[in-house]
């Protein structure tokens, strides 16, 4: 009797176990559904003659329920509606990475909450709380976990091999003024330290900076360092090492 009792309470186990686990990979298969942008954000910057229209009435003569001013939407309006910490679309070739950004008032909220602000086992990709955004930092970070089903910054760990860089150097992102591209200059694993998350700086620390980041790469990439260049770090858990990081290094490519 003792003996049918523990054989069902073992089962009664391994049921709830399995169901824990089933739960969970459905959970990490699944992100926040938010629509792609659909619109090239440069195509939709009002144009001379859609903000003066052009007037073909004969002179002096007003045109009855004319508008002297028309403006075409942005097209991150609706995203603002759905979230109002939104800052962005990021997107890089070769990845699933096709996802909108957030920034919170700190850099714990978006590590357990979608887009929608509703609790998630993904969470989001975020930026890091201390920056502006718009490009007008000289660092910005941008921060996404790890997960076995390969989804939000899994995909990271691609760029260790020097071949998938090769093929694959670009990051695109898209804020809610301009479409930017940044080009990788640097990927390596190491532990997680206020070294590679500094955001501000003075006078010639970002380019002694950007030397340092290069130099730290698990691979040579071919870049070159200009006046005023903007950088971007992505960040993502690697369990190679010990509390450890994979970071992706990348400069705004302004030509």
């Amino acid at each position: 009797m003792k003996r049918k009792t523990l054989l069902l309470a073992l089962a009664t186990v391994f049921l709830l176990l399995l169901n824990l686990s089933i739960r969970s990979h459905l959970e990490q298969s699944s992100t926040a559904d938010v629509p792609p942008p659909t619109t090239d954000i440069n195509e939709t910057r009002p144009t001379e003659a859609s903000i003066f229209p052009v007037d073909t009435s004969e002179p002096d003569k007003p045109v009855p329920g004319s508008n002297a001013f028309s403006f075409l939407a942005n097209p991150s309006a609706d995203y603002y509606e759905l979230n109002s910490d939104y800052v962005g679309w990021l997107k890089i070739g070769g990845t699933v990475i096709d996802y909108p950004v957030v920034r919170g008032q700190d850099n714990e909220f978006y590590l357990e909450h979608d887009f929608y602000k509703e609790e998630h086992i993904l969470g989001s990709i975020f930026m890091d709380y201390r920056n502006v955004g718009m490009g007008l930092d000289d660092h910005t970070i941008l921060y996404g976990h790890y997960t076995q089903p390969g989804l939000m910054f899994a995909d990271l760990d691609k760029f260790m091999t020097e071949d998938f860089t090769k093929k694959n150097p670009t990051i695109s992102f898209q804020d809610p003024y301009t479409d930017r591209t940044y080009k990788i200059f640097s990927v390596h694993i190491a532990s997680a330290g206020s070294d590679y998350i500094r955001t501000s700086f003075e006078d010639s620390e970002l380019k002694t900076y950007y030397e340092k980041l290069k130099a730290d790469s698990a691979y040579p990439i071919e870049s070159e360092f200009k006046e005023d260049q903007k950088l971007l770090t992505l960040i993502s858990c690697n369990y190679s090492v010990d509390d450890g990081r994979v970071y992706v290094h990348a400069y705004e490519v302004t030509d």
